[in-house]
């Protein structure tokens, strides 16, 4: 990767590491005792890296939206390679669920598909959802293509004004109270994609003649901007929660329009302070291995969280950091056996 996009794995690297942590505190979320220090503690980590997804998608369009490809060659270069890691994780889930949740010799076949069947709709693990995300959003990035190449600046700022305005009116909690404007086109990720490709393209809120001085100024902000969305998450999370007895979990989702402020701020963040900074070898591995990471890590964090010793303020990072480890091994391991690269992710 060129040294100025160094900042691009450094997104990703944070993205990855956020997405572990994720799941690692999401089992104190559940508790009822919603003033408990877990409880908060939780709901502060989550608060901080639900961008983790968007993030994510933005870098997909920052790096394949600007690519000049037809749509044949770019689903014969990037989608198709999708497929086989697809049906790879599905089955490795699918034996995992049923090998730890169900015992076979209880079940006729009829009952088996009845549990097996809705799985294989959104996923046999929870976070595999996000593979069949991504191959939606490989299928209109092509075509995102020739429509941002048509765009001026101020064009893809229109666009991204509305589609942050379309995430009011798609939020089922908000929808209610919102005037029935169809505004499909702009909602959902394929906002992030644009968004990822724009704030890549243009260095925004610099002054160019101030230099450095500018840059930090404007790091600041963005700063405060991130740090001011997520404790908004954070304390309307634990208002709601607290009004509901129960987790209310409407600010954290990916399409919420604090975590699209939140992520954007993010974005610019390491745009602005890693453009040039080399990624340092120990962190490079999460970087080469992301996808693989997130594949595997659940297989891991299930077994590796319970073991721990440790209270819940160390508990939650350590996890995160020794499955981190171990789903490293995990793929770097895979592809080293034919074919295991184009398994693994």
């Amino acid at each position: 990767m060129p040294q100025n996009l160094s900042y691009i794995s450094f997104l990703r690297i944070f993205a990855t590491l956020a997405v572990v942590l994720i799941h690692a505190s999401t089992g104190y979320l559940n508790s009822p005792f919603i003033d408990s220090f877990d409880w908060k503690y939780a709901n502060s980590l989550h608060s901080f890296t639900r961008l983790a997804v968007p993030i994510f998608v933005m870098i997909s369009g920052a790096l394949l939206i600007p690519k000049e490809e037809s749509p044949m060659v770019f689903y014969r270069k990037r989608l198709l390679p999708i497929l086989p890691i697809f049906l790879f994780w599905t089955g490795v889930y699918l034996v995992y669920m049923l090998s730890r949740y169900t015992s076979l010799s209880d079940y006729s076949y009829v009952q088996l598909w009845a549990i097996i069947g809705p799985k294989l709709r959104i996923g046999t693990n929870a976070h595999l959802w996000y593979l069949y995300l991504l191959v939606g959003l490989y299928l209109a990035i092509p075509y995102l293509h020739k429509l941002v190449k048509g765009c001026s600046k101020v064009d893809l700022e229109l666009f991204l004004g509305i589609w942050f305005i379309s995430l009011f009116f798609h939020n089922k909690r908000w929808s209610p109270h919102m005037p029935i404007i169809d505004l499909g086109f702009f909602t959902g990720y394929f906002g992030y994609l644009v968004l990822g490709y724009y704030l890549m393209a243009y260095d925004i809120g610099l002054n160019i003649k101030r230099g450095i001085s500018s840059r930090w100024s404007v790091v600041m902000v963005l700063l405060l901007l991130y740090l001011a969305t997520a404790i908004f998450t954070t304390l309307g999370t634990y208002y709601l929660s607290i009004q509901k007895h129960g987790l209310d979990a409407l600010l954290y989702g990916y399409t919420a329009p604090n975590t699209a402020l939140s992520a954007a701020a993010i974005f610019l963040i390491f745009k602005y302070t890693f453009q040039h900074v080399k990624v340092p070898r120990i962190l490079s591995y999460v970087n080469t291995y992301s996808f693989g990471i997130y594949l595997s890590h659940i297989l891991f964090l299930n077994y590796i969280h319970p073991l721990l010793p440790l209270s819940t303020l160390w508990k939650i990072p350590v996890a995160t950091l020794l499955t981190v480890l171990a789903s490293i091994l995990l793929t770097a391991l895979l592809h080293k056996i034919p074919f295991g690269k184009q398994l693994a992710g």
